[in-house]
């Protein structure tokens, strides 16, 4: 049952228990600024849902659970170092506004909590809510932002092509040994001899040398095999681990004709063959299993296994702190290019959508700038291909070009020629929204002192003069001419501080080496490591007009 925290002042609480000396000292720690400026900001109403109006045991409140959980990300700490604070550390009685006799959590309420916060999509809630809590009270301002993505790795280990067979069929045995016990006994003795051995740990199999590893890779792809036809429409096949096992098989092998035999010294060698080749490396997909304990796991050529996350946050002159503003969990194997419009809608969801968002390369595709400078967003980002890509030549008279039109890709106000002409009409191609014809008076275009160097031409249908413009060429050619001129050097010098925003999430705040696997669970870590950096950097800046004589938060 959904309960509120008790919005009255506490009588006993840690401040009024202990010296007037310490008192003091503890009204002057970051404590202080996370009771009066941080802790209010958490609205438990949007929780409500995650429980029953009116049955059951009523739950710790909200606002409780997550300050908790908000400490433990500020500070790093598991679960036990977070919960052993909370019992037995002042500081985080009078952060979390509660008496000595309250301040306990069990790791089930923790446990439960996430579980709840998962299915809810909470912890979206949670980072979004609050933020704009933050942003709003700290007059943060978000007219300009900067993008960047970061890699990190859940709690999994980096396997071998080999090592990925050998475990994900170890998983499958062990598995079916504990849960099928009778339908383990028809696996051959040979076979899971090669993986597990009498007491259930895994065999060195997998560690072969360099030179062995290429004929054990075709060992354990004719034992997948095996092992998928062997339980195939058995109640074996129901099993998690078998559906991983199948995934396997489907990824990097291919189905042969005719049976492949094993070599006479292969470990196989008494099984007969099967008709299974696994495929060259090259011809596997980079989104393909990578770990049976963490299937979400994808793989980049660039940074390796793992995960990506997008981090947005601010970078106006004139904030006194910023924050981030928006953090979403990608694939590894997918290119940033895909997350520019998606981080532009969701700041336009919450109001927040930047006039300038600076990124690099990756997110500045023309068709990115050119849909964002739709909605109304600038992206700031090096322009990527050769110099040539998307130009026009002006000739020896000096041709105008498309590109010095001004034109709104939103068609919000009339676009404008060099000679200051505004358009009469403004016409997109159906067959393509980036094709748009622009036309322009007659009378004003022949008597214009660059009529002679315009690029529109007379079109007697619309009895005036038509641009004829592609929206990604022109855009293209105007960033390049920024970046020749050294304008774009100075606007785009301020990405450089997102790199430490990264750094500061992975080295403070534990992004890099997560302690949990999969992907809901990782989104639920992004989203609270997000949030207790953003509360970090509020309390320094509340801090700045207190005279601490505390450490604020790492």
């Amino acid at each position: 049952m959904f309960r509120k925290r008790d919005p009255n002042g506490l009588l006993f609480e840690t401040s009024n228990l202990i010296p007037d000396d310490k008192a003091k000292r503890l009204r002057n720690s970051w404590a202080e600024a996370f009771r009066n400026k941080a802790l209010p900001l958490i609205d438990e109403d949007p929780f409500a849902p995650m429980f029953c109006d009116d049955n059951g045991r009523p739950n710790r409140p909200a606002e409780t659970v997550i300050g908790v959980l908000i400490l433990k990300e500020m500070f790093n700490l598991t679960d036990e170092e977070a919960l052993e604070h909370l019992e037995y550390n002042l500081l985080w009685h009078h952060a979390l506004r509660l008496p000595m006799e309250e301040a306990h959590l069990c790791q089930k309420t923790l446990h439960n909590f996430r579980v709840r916060l998962i299915e809810h999509d909470g912890g979206r809630l949670a980072f979004e809510s609050v933020t704009d809590a933050i942003i709003k009270a700290l007059g943060v301002r978000v007219t300009r932002q900067r993008l960047d993505s970061t890699h990190i790795l859940s709690n999994f280990a980096v396997l071998t092509r080999l090592g990925l067979f050998c475990e994900t069929i170890r998983v499958f045995l062990s598995e079916l040994k504990k849960e099928r016990p009778r339908l383990f006994g028809r696996v051959p003795a040979g076979l899971w001899g090669r993986y597990l051995k009498e007491d259930g740990t895994e065999t060195a199999y997998k560690d072969a040398r360099s030179d062995q590893a290429r004929r054990r890779l075709a060992v354990c792809g004719r034992d997948v095999y095996r092992l998928i036809e062997l339980f195939r429409n058995k109640k074996a096949a129901r099993l998690k681990s078998y559906k991983l096992l199948e995934r396997l098989f489907e990824e990097q092998c291919d189905v042969q004709p005719r049976p492949q035999q094993p070599k006479d010294d292969d470990d196989d060698a008494s099984e007969g063959g099967v008709p299974v080749k696994v495929k060259p490396p090259e011809e596997v997909e980079s989104d393909s299993l990578q770990t049976p304990h963490d299937p979400d796991v994808t793989y980049s050529g660039h940074k390796g296994k793992g995960y990506e996350v997008q981090v947005t946050e601010t970078c106006h002159e004139d904030n006194p702190v910023e924050i981030i503003t928006q953090v979403e969990v990608t694939d590894a194997c997918e290119s940033d290019a895909h997350a520019t419009i998606p981080t532009i809608e969701a700041l336009e969801e919450r109001d927040l959508r930047p006039d300038e968002l600076v990124a690099d390369t990756a997110y500045g595709s023309a068709e990115n700038a050119v849909e964002a400078e739709r909605v109304g967003t600038e992206v700031v980002s090096p322009v990527g291909g050769s110099s040539s890509e998307g130009e026009e030549e002006r000739d020896e008279e000096g041709e105008l070009t498309a590109a010095d039109f001004d034109i709104d890709a939103g068609y919000a106000r009339p676009t404008t020629c060099p000679g200051g002409q505004e358009a009469v009409k403004e016409v997109e191609l159906p067959d393509n929204p980036n094709r748009v014809e622009i036309v322009f008076e007659k009378e004003k275009c022949e008597a214009c002192p660059l009529f002679h160097r315009c690029p529109a031409r007379f079109n007697k249908r619309e009895d005036g003069y038509v641009l004829k413009a592609t929206l990604i060429r022109i855009n293209l050619e105007k960033r390049r001419r920024a970046e020749a001129s050294g304008e774009f050097n100075e606007r785009y010098a301020i990405r450089a501080g997102v790199e430490a925003t990264n750094s500061e999430l992975k080295r403070k705040h534990g992004l890099g080496k997560l302690r949990i696997r999969g992907r809901p669970r990782v989104e639920l870590a992004v989203y609270f490591k997000a949030l207790a950096c953003n509360f970090k950097r509020m309390l320094r800046a509340c801090m700045a007009e207190i005279p601490a004589v505390c450490a604020e938060p790492a």
